[in-house]
Order: structure tokens, then C-alpha cells, then sequence
């Protein structure tokens, strides 16, 4: 019934595209026109001289920072933020845990007087009724 259908043909041009090519396919997407002397970029190098450029203006700083009187080492971050807060929490949790302790104490005190005093009032009662 169905007749089995095959494609043959490649799907894509394999040749490569020049990057002024591929330069000239964006401009036509966005609508601009092709401009001329677009040039190639070494990106490599220019990542490098980058890199060269920042590390060059770290070096003054960190001078300027050693002359300067050092602050505090633990600079407000939000890790130690949040270290702090996490040790404040379990401060007050352990506060809380010591204070229900000391309150569950007394209340077995509370139990254990009344279990003396329910054995006196019983001893009472079986002393009335032997009477």
C-alpha cells in the first residue's frame, strides 16, 4: 500500500563559509548592509592582551590595598553572612533546648511529688478503711 520513501541527497552544503561570508549572512538578517573591511579577529590574542590588560591593573591595586592600614580580613561576604546567621540560629536553638529541659526536670519533679502524695492519700484511705 505505503511505498517506502528515501531521501539521497545531502542535507546541507558541506562547503565551509569564510567568516566575512558568514559576517555578510548576519548582516542580511538583521538587514544591514554588507560592510566593507571587515576585518578577521584573532580572538585568541586579543582575550590574551586582555587578560595581560587586568592583571596589569590588579598589580597597583593590591599595592595601594597593602599600604593602606589592612581592615578586618573577614570582609562582609555573604558565605560569612550566612555562617554568622547559621551560628546564631543554633545558639538560640540550644538556649531553647536547655530551657525545655530544665522546664521537662521540672516537670518530673511536679510528677514525682504527686506520685508521693497520691501514696500518702492512699495509704490514708486503706488506714480508714481497716479502721
Amino acid at each position: 500500500m505505503t511505498k517506502d520513501w528515501t531521501f539521497d541527497q545531502p542535507l546541507d552544503d558541506n562547503t565551509p563559509t569564510s567568516s566575512s561570508e558568514e559576517r555578510a549572512k548576519i548582516a542580511a538578517l538583521f538587514h544591514k548592509e554588507n560592510q566593507e573591511g571587515a576585518e578577521d579577529v584573532d580572538y585568541v590574542a586579543t582575550f590574551e592582551m586582555e587578560q595581560q590588560k587586568s592583571k596589569n591593573q590588579m598589580v597597583p591595586q593590591q599595592k595601594t590595598q597593602e599600604q593602606c592600614i589592612p581592615e578586618d580580613k573577614h570582609s562582609s561576604t555573604i558565605t560569612n553572612d550566612y555562617k554568622q546567621y547559621l551560628a546564631d540560629v543554633m545558639d538560640q536553638n540550644n538556649g531553647d533546648i536547655r530551657q525545655s529541659q530544665k522546664k521537662i526536670e521540672e516537670l518530673h519533679q511536679l510528677i514525682d511529688d504527686k506520685n508521693k502524695q497520691n501514696k500518702k492519700l492512699q495509704a490514708i484511705s486503706a488506714a480508714i478503711d481497716d479502721l
